[in-house]
């Protein structure tokens, strides 16, 4: 099988690393990788591990991006791939595009993935128009179904996002290194047990409800200590001084820590005593619910979106209603020092991407 894969760029980030693990996955069982993107930091990873690349210009979010349709048919033409799969609304867009005039029986299939909701528009016909479409989330999916009533329900084929199981390896141990350069930058978080809220800072990210929740834990149990981790969302440094003022409010001076944005999440999970996932926003990966999983963490989520249905399977302990503080609560004091003893394998990029070849070879047959 002859796969394409055809994405913006191959800038590091969710998106890139996805697709860079599927590519490794198609080649090592015997299938050919190719990659038509406008390139990026991790070109040169494709091709180590025995991707073709393809270099295309880089297209907008909307119609103007047309102005490329011939260029990709063309390239699509040359490589005669059985599937093209596409990442983000502008590549599937364009691809649909692209084919819209070929015979069925003779273009390839057109795949898109979808992990995000999205308006009903000309522009978002492309994730509506595949032969197949991956959603990352029964939520996502049943939202493709209303938005286009036409779409056959055996096209859709829910496929939750892998992580990288080899570097959040519950076995291994935290370096004695790791935590004193931690504890010496931040004195007040030793002897206590941490809270972890990991997530991007925003008004929709969870964090006031966070600072909420630890204030009424607090107040039962003075060893309990908050970490918020994450990006501000578009460097929004007012919000982050409405919860320095909130938590001020609360009573948590010297109960919660701000780390920002940080590479050794590792450590973080497998230092942590609860991980918690309380966005009021549908995700659409579960990216943090399922790395504190594999590590062998409890986490606490509210019951919607990608993380509850990750955790309804998986973990549904941990679920509670959105808004619920009560719940929450009682959830988190029943769940502490409470280790799962889940197979992290089944939160691989090796057991997605099998979910995605298997899905692919069903509609090539």
């Amino acid at each position: 099988m002859k796969v394409v894969q055809f994405l913006p760029s191959l800038e590091p980030g969710i998106t890139a690393t996805l697709a860079l693990e599927f590519a490794n996955e198609l080649v090592k069982k015997g299938h050919e990788s190719l990659v038509i993107s406008t390139g990026g930091p991790l070109e040169a990873r494709f091709r180590l591990h025995g991707s073709d690349f393809i270099s295309f210009p880089k297209i907008s979010e909307s119609i103007w991006s047309l102005r490329h349709k011939s260029r990709l048919r063309k390239i699509l033409a040359r490589l005669q791939p059985d599937i093209v799969h596409t990442y983000g609304r502008s590549t599937a867009f364009l691809a649909w595009r692209a084919l819209k005039s070929e015979s069925a029986t003779s273009r390839p299939k057109l795949v898109p993935l979808v992990d995000q909701d999205f308006p009903d528009s000309y522009f978002n016909k492309g994730m509506l128009s595949g032969d197949g479409i991956i959603a990352s989330s029964r939520g996502i999916a049943e939202n493709l179904k209303k938005s286009s009533p036409k779409i056959a329900e055996d096209s859709i084929e829910v496929i939750y996002h892998g992580i990288n199981i080899r570097e959040f390896d519950r076995e291994k141990p935290v370096a004695s290194q790791w935590q004193l350069k931690l504890l010496n930058s931040y004195p007040q978080l030793e002897g206590k047990n941490w809270w972890f809220m990991p997530g991007e800072i925003s008004a929709s990210g969870g964090q006031e409800e966070f600072l909420h929740l630890l204030a009424r834990a607090a107040a039962q149990s003075d060893d309990i200590h908050g970490v918020i981790v994450g990006a501000l969302a578009e460097d929004d440094l007012r919000y982050l001084k409405k919860l320095e003022g909130l938590a001020q409010d609360l009573d948590l001076g010297g109960k919660v820590t701000f780390l920002g944005e940080r590479r050794d999440m590792r450590e973080l999970y497998a230092t942590s005593q609860l991980v918690f996932q309380l966005a009021s926003e549908k995700d659409g990966n579960a990216k943090h619910s399922k790395e504190a999983l594999a590590m062998g963490r409890p986490v606490v989520a509210y019951s919607e979106g990608c993380t509850g249905e990750v955790l309804q399977k998986h973990f549904p302990e941990g679920l509670v209603e959105k808004g619920d503080l009560k719940s929450l609560m009682e959830a988190s004091l029943n769940l502490v020092s409470k280790p799962n003893n889940l197979n992290p394998q089944e939160f691989s990029y090796a057991a997605s991407a099998g979910k995605t070849i298997d899905f692919f070879q069903s509609l090539l047959n």
